[in-house]
């Protein structure tokens, strides 16, 4: 439940930052919206290339969009993959 709403919020996130590529907000807004999307692009690109960096070429057949979620989602794709291990 937490991990599906961590989920949701990263993707409402997402949308908030990136409609304000197509549609700039008011002028103080926008500043800080472009900041937060530059930091988040370079957190979790951060993340998804450690993670890419680390896999085989077996298991990069076997899950193509792994990094990509994780990229997306952040923290909460690595608990949704605990939370499988733990099952």
């Amino acid at each position: 439940m937490f991990i599906i709403l961590g989920k949701t919020l990263y993707t409402i996130m997402w949308l908030f930052l990136l409609v304000n590529l197509i549609h700039p907000y008011p002028k103080p807004a926008n500043i800080v919206t472009n900041i937060a999307l530059i930091a988040l692009i370079m957190v979790h690109g951060l993340q998804a290339w450690f993670l890419s960096s680390t896999m085989t070429k077996q298991e990069k057949r076997q899950d193509r969009f792994k990094v990509l979620r994780l990229f997306l989602f952040g923290l909460f794709e690595t608990l949704s993959w605990k939370n499988k291990d733990n099952k």
